[in-house]
């Protein structure tokens, strides 16, 4: 396959790919539990964070896409810019969504790196294009952007079988993060600065 990739400030087309290449997300399934939450979500935090203070791409036919932050920009959108993010929470996924979303929030919080780098928020592909060299190519140009700048990236996997492929890509283990109250555990990785 070969891939183009762009640059995208599309959020709608960012959250909906997001959104269907995480539905067997086991963080995602316990954080929301219904789908339908899924590209809600992930359209707001494209739109209000990541299109406006990170940066963002999308495979050209529409089968993957990634949000990253640079080392400029932190992880956090404001309450008062949140109400809808929340609304839609609650509205697919009740009350309970809102606790566990925070308790997940806090625990990565917890263990993020201080020193400066770049986030990989969320990469994926659709599930007919997994495993033909999307997320790679996306990964990529996300990395070639990080090593010019000479930055480090974070990440947190929330899925054990995606550890290798970032592996692959020079990324390590930092640890297992279990948030506890049943939630999957997370693996951080930390890929040095080229």
């Amino acid at each position: 396959m070969t891939a183009s990739i762009s640059a995208s400030t599309d959020a709608g087309a960012l959250g909906a790919i997001i959104a269907e290449s995480f539905a067997d997300d086991p963080v995602n399934s316990w954080v929301f539990q219904n789908k339908k939450a899924l590209e809600p979500f992930f359209t707001a935090v494209a739109t209000k964070l990541y299109v406006k203070h990170g940066f963002c791409h999308i495979h050209d036919d529409g089968l993957g896409a990634a949000l990253w932050l640079s080392d400029k920009t932190r992880k956090h959108i404001p309450l008062w810019n949140s109400l809808d993010i929340l609304a839609n929470i609650i509205r697919y996924s009740g009350f309970s969504a809102l606790k566990r979303g925070m308790m997940l929030d806090a625990a990565m919080d917890k263990v993020r790196p201080v020193q400066p780098h770049y986030y990989l928020f969320a990469i994926g592909a659709v599930p007919e294009a997994q495993g033909r060299g999307v997320g790679s190519a996306l990964l990529r140009e996300g990395l070639r952007l990080a090593d010019a700048d000479e930055m480090p990236v974070y990440l947190e996997s929330s899925k054990k079988n995606n550890v290798p492929f970032y592996q692959r890509f020079g990324f390590e283990v930092m640890d297992t993060l279990e948030p506890g109250a049943d939630c999957p555990p997370l693996w951080p990785m930390w890929r040095p600065a080229k």
